[in-house]
Formats: structure tokens, sequence, C-alpha cells
């Protein structure tokens, strides 16, 4: 009797464990799965990053050969400051919940960069697009992507 008793409290401690065990980790193999799933979307969207940066070195090479192409013998050539293009100066002004992306477009429409999704790609790739810091930045048209990113990643007292 003692016996039969024992054997039944045993079976009910191991189907006991058993359901615990399975309802603490009921998806292993999902999680690891979702897991490297994960992973690759990041991969992939790094190197999505990449080929957009390289598309846009590709066409602005593209956009300097066709310029350079378009003027004809007889023109005369410009004096070197009119070729230049006047230096844009403003104050970017980052308030909180403020992202790369918004400050990448007010940078576009203020025309101190030519392409806000170019330099958004470029905060990407720097992993700098969630390190905008609220404040006021002085920047201008002369800054390239990495001087742009710098001060806005800068934080401002």
């Amino acid at each position: 009797m003692i016996r039969r008793l024992l054997q039944i409290f045993g079976i009910a401690f191991l189907t006991a464990g058993a359901v615990l065990y399975f309802t603490q980790h009921p998806f292993s193999s999902e999680d690891k799965a979702n897991a490297s799933k994960d992973t690759e979307i990041s991969e992939l969207k790094q190197q999505l990053a990449e080929v957009k940066m390289a598309l846009a070195d590709a066409q602005q090479s593209s956009e300097q050969k066709n310029e350079s192409g378009k003027t004809d013998g007889a023109a005369a050539e410009k004096p070197e400051s009119e070729k230049q293009d006047p230096v844009i100066k403003t104050i970017l002004t980052l308030s909180p919940g403020d992202t790369s992306r918004d400050a990448s477009d007010t940078l576009e429409k203020s025309g101190i960069i030519k392409s806000a999704s170019e330099f958004e790609a470029y905060l990407t790739k720097q992993e700098l697009s969630g390190k905008m810091q609220i404040g006021q930045h002085e920047v201008d048209s002369s800054m390239n992507f990495a001087a742009l990113a710098k001060e806005l990643t800068t934080v401002k007292q």
C-alpha cells in the first residue's frame, strides 16, 4: 500500500516537473529561429544602407560627368567664384522626440544637404541614427556628412 502511494507521488512529481518545464520553455526552437531571422534582417538592412550609399555616390559622379560634358568649347569658363554654390548657414533645433529622419528632412528643405535619404543612410551605416541630441545646432552647406553627424550627435547645453 505504501509502495503504491509512493509510486503515485513519484509519477505526479514527474508530470508536474514536465508541465513546468514546457510552460517555461514552450517554443525554444522557434525563439532561436526568430533570433536568427532578426539577425539576418538587421544584416540585410545594413547591406541595403551600404547599397544606397554606393548608388548615391554613383549618381553623384554620373551627374558631375554629365555637367562637365555639357560645356561647349565656344562658351567661356565661369570664374571659380561663380562655380561654387553660396554657403547656406542655419541653426537646426532638435526637440525631444525628433528623429534622425526629421533632422535629415529639415536639412534637405533648408538646402544644407541635397538628399535626406542619403544622409539618413549615412547615419544608419555609422550607427548614429538613434544618437541625435536635442538643442540648437549650427550647420552649413559646406559641411560633409561626417561633420553634420558629429554636430547633430554632440550634446548641446
